[in-house]
């Protein structure tokens, strides 16, 4: 009994030693299914082979590509302007003024219609004139008959006196009758003619082709001699005044071409030419004016109308030219950006003529060179750039 108590009390101890070695290594298992450490970042974070959106790979530091747009250098021709702005004008502007005090019978043309010259506007009321003509007519018949009869009478007087039939006094008498009856006869003619003047002034005519712009008469007005009726202005062609420096007025010549344009019509472009270079120079302003003429067929350049004008007093053929936008003006000079493949290098230009959104390169690029057009103002020499167009 008692060797069986001994072997009961070994094997108790190396039990217990079994479970404290198991208790003193709790986190075995765990440390075993932990996945191995990745590799840390510089900055103390774990790695990460993903890329950001926007950049592109191969950069040491990852920087964004700045989106652009790129455009070429090519050839082309410019023009050079002289850009000044006047109100459009008609070239002959005529008032019609009534020549009678008469009563409006009648308005034959309205405002905005085109007319002829000697195309009938209105008519007055010719009644009066009209009865007075025809009496005139009538004491005008028979002032003929009289010197017709006076000269039949001279004539037998002439043939009896040198037949020393009739006296001397009696020749003379008759020669005078005769003469008074021409003087009359004459007189009767010019107030005949006066009255169908007067007659035909009852019809009011157009003095000049053109447009009637006023009609200042109304159907039973009363007009007076020399009272305005109408006004008519001759639209073909068209004339725009402008003030022209004393500086730039040098460059000047008649002939000259000119593009017209107006705010109100937008994408329209009207011919002209400089008509006339005034020799004064107005002394309060130093200014010179300068007519240009302008012809539209389409008639939608109106009197009164504010446009611009640009005459053209420069013009190269086959230069370099590159959009407007695509220079940096920096410390005055001008720059562009030159891209090569994804990156833009900063290069100084020399400018000539300008033209619209275009300009012409006298140094600084070759034809057929690519620059960014759109994004200047964002990139940097030397910058990486993301071309979308």
């Amino acid at each position: 009994m008692l060797a069986a108590v001994l072997v009961l009390t070994v094997s108790c101890g190396k039990s217990g030693e079994g479970s404290q070695d198991g208790a003193s290594r709790p986190d075995a298992k765990a440390q075993s299914k932990q996945p191995p450490d990745k590799k840390a970042s510089p900055d103390g974070k774990p790695g990460n082979k993903s890329q950001s959106p926007g950049q592109r790979p191969g950069g040491p530091s990852g920087t964004p590509a700045v989106p652009v747009n790129k455009g070429t250098v090519q050839r082309a021709a410019l023009n050079s302007y002289l850009v000044l702005n006047g109100i459009v004008e008609p070239e002959r502007k005529v008032e019609i003024f009534s020549r009678l005090a008469a009563y409006v019978k009648a308005i034959v043309k309205e405002e905005g219609a085109f007319v002829k010259k000697n195309e009938v506007l209105a008519l007055l009321d010719d009644t009066e004139i009209r009865i007075t003509y025809e009496q005139a007519k009538i004491e005008l018949e028979q002032a003929m008959l009289n010197q017709e009869e006076a000269e039949k009478n001279y004539n037998r007087a002439v043939e009896l006196r040198n037949r020393d039939l009739i006296s001397e006094q009696e020749f003379q008498t008759t020669e005078n009758t005769f003469k008074q009856r021409q003087l009359d006869y004459k007189n009767r003619q010019e107030n005949s003619k006066d009255l169908e003047l007067q007659l035909n002034w009852t019809r009011i005519r157009s003095l000049s082709e053109g447009y009637i712009t006023e009609r200042l008469i109304e159907v039973g007005d009363r007009v007076t001699a020399n009272q305005q009726v109408y006004t008519i202005e001759d639209f073909k062609p068209l004339l725009i005044r402008v003030f022209v420096p004393t500086s730039d007025s040098i460059k000047l010549r008649t002939g000259m071409l000119s593009e017209v344009t107006s705010e109100v019509l937008p994408g329209s472009i009207f011919p002209g030419s400089v008509k006339l270079i005034n020799p004064r120079i107005d002394v309060q302003t130093g200014t010179v004016k300068v007519t240009v003429e302008v012809f539209d067929e389409s008639q939608r350049l109106k009197p009164g109308m504010f446009v611009e004008s640009r005459i053209i007093i420069g013009k190269k053929e086959d230069v370099l030219v590159i959009p407007r936008r695509a220079i940096l003006y920096k410390q005055n000079k001008t720059y562009v950006f030159v891209l090569n493949q994804d990156q833009v290098s900063q290069r100084e230009i020399e400018l000539g003529l300008t033209e619209e959104d275009k300009a012409e390169v006298l140094s600084g690029l070759n034809e057929g060179e690519e620059i960014v057009v759109v994004g200047v103002e964002s990139i940097k020499d030397g910058q990486r750039v993301d071309v979308l167009q």
